[in-house]
């Protein structure tokens, strides 16, 4: 485990997004992977794309899903419990009305269900402890959370 003087009080992340046509942009991270975001044909009122990568909301989606897995291992392993297996489906709910300009509201996500699996030996009061530990610190949950996004979390917990 390194060091707590290594981890720096701030990263940054970026991204540059290129219009590419339609409802397509090409995205180019700070890591140098390439993604593409599209639309399928009339998504969201729109004039739409051609449905060759994840939607935007999308890319939110499975960022927040494989965030899950990541910060629940790194919180067990400071915890000392060992976890053989962790899997998480997201889904988060939004209103593309709003997104289309068909209503008025906001077009923050409202719901963001959770269904998260973890085979583990750990005890019960183990348990509470990792899953109190990754509310707290899984960064996606908690700007879902404080952007006024009701959070669900389903947790299904079986014996190895």
């Amino acid at each position: 485990m390194a060091d707590s003087n290594d981890i720096p009080s701030r990263r940054e992340n970026w991204a540059v997004s290129e219009f590419q046509g339609g409802a397509k942009s090409r995205i180019t991270l700070k890591s140098g992977h390439v993604l593409v975001a599209d639309e399928p044909p009339g998504f969201a009122g729109g004039t739409g794309g051609q449905n060759t990568g994840p939607t935007p909301t999308g890319f939110l989606v499975a960022a927040f899903a494989a965030d899950i897995p990541v910060v629940l291992h790194r919180v067990a392993t400071a915890q000392g419990i060992e976890l053989q297996s962790v899997q998480a489906r997201v889904t988060i709910a939004w209103n593309p009305r709003v997104i289309a300009g068909l209503e008025d509201g906001t077009p923050t996500p409202f719901e963001a269900v959770s269904d998260i699996e973890i085979r583990t030996d750990a005890a019960a009061d183990e348990i509470e402890r990792l899953k109190a530990a990754y509310l707290k610190r899984c960064p996606l949950y908690n700007l879902l959370r404080l952007s006024g996004c009701r959070m669900v979390e389903n947790w299904q917990i079986a014996a190895p």
